[in-house]
């Protein structure tokens, strides 16, 4: 039950995230980048949509000074500053204009789950360890970010680097959320390659991975070009590239046969660099007339 209440939030989440894009790029908001009032709106959304209770009343006072009723994100900002979800800076004032940072916007995603029924894997260090930049994460942040990174919800483009003061970026948001969450729910069930048809694992990076089929089966086994790259959020196996319909055949290994394939993420729609996870390359075809799967798991640290 609560991880279908997770799934649930998510996409609902995500939708909201997705579809307010058009409205972040106002003010002193470059046009890529998500803003403060915006992420903000977005969780205020999902939480209204998902069966959480509004807050404002009329006659309700400004949460922060420079947020009034004229302010397009007055409802939502009043719901998070009574939450506890978001406290602005020094001086009273929230900068909703202004673009929020990765680890602003992963400290009010933390604390809303806090507030709900969301699963609160937590992290520690360990978890930030294989980051180079991870000595300059602020106290302030770190236990939001720790979560983050140990509950598959920190995305950087970079393996390597948490960049937790970079602005958060629609194409960002949309790459964590559409491709982790969107186009993976609900969790992707990976059957089991029949006896004799193997995918070996030669070489994996953040940017592509080299495998090598063989066919040991009876059957020759007819593939196409298109695979699907899955990543393990937990516990469940979610797909990061388009869903493949149908398979259009264009290769054949006969028994005895082996090919090797190489990859490149970048090929891909999103055209990502891989962050740090477990993930899954799974390739379709039909063994004979029946249809099979054939993956390999790996992990990038």
């Amino acid at each position: 039950m609560r991880r279908r209440i997770w799934r649930g939030w998510i996409l609902c989440l995500c939708a909201c995230l997705l579809l307010c894009g058009a409205a972040s790029g106002t003010g002193s908001t470059p046009p890529d980048a998500v803003s403060r009032g915006a992420f903000a709106d977005a969780l205020y959304d999902a939480h209204v949509a998902h069966g959480g209770a509004p807050v404002v009343s009329e006659g309700s006072s400004a949460p922060f000074r420079d947020v009034g009723s004229w302010s397009p994100y007055f409802e939502a900002l009043c719901w998070a500053k009574a939450s506890g979800i978001a406290g602005g800076y020094a001086g009273g004032a929230f900068r909703p204009a202004a673009p929020v940072t990765r680890q602003q916007a992963t400290v009010m995603l933390y604390r809303y789950a806090k507030t709900t029924d969301l699963p609160l894997e937590k992290g520690s260090d360990r978890d930030l360890a294989g980051y180079r930049d991870a000595d300059t994460i602020p106290t302030w942040s770190r236990e939001a970010v720790q979560w983050a990174v140990r509950n598959g919800l920190w995305f950087s483009g970079s393996a390597t680097e948490l960049q937790a003061a970079e602005n958060v970026s629609w194409e960002e948001l949309a790459v964590l959320t559409q491709r982790l969450f969107l186009g993976g729910m609900p969790a992707a069930a990976l059957s089991a390659a029949p006896e004799g048809l193997t995918m070996e694992l030669q070489q994996c990076t953040t940017t592509g991975a080299v495998v090598v089929l063989q066919n040991a089966a009876a059957e020759t086994f007819s593939y196409g070009a298109d695979y699907g790259l899955y990543r393990q959020v937990n516990g469940g196996w979610y797909q990061m590239n388009k869903e493949m319909d149908t398979i259009a055949i264009a290769y054949e290994l006969a028994l005895g046969e082996s090919r090797k394939l190489t990859l490149s993420w970048g090929e891909l729609d999103w055209g990502g660099v891989l962050p740090a996870g477990t993930y899954c390359v799974a390739q379709g075809g039909l063994l004979g007339e029946q249809q099979v799967t054939v993956s390999v798991t790996f992990a990038i640290k």
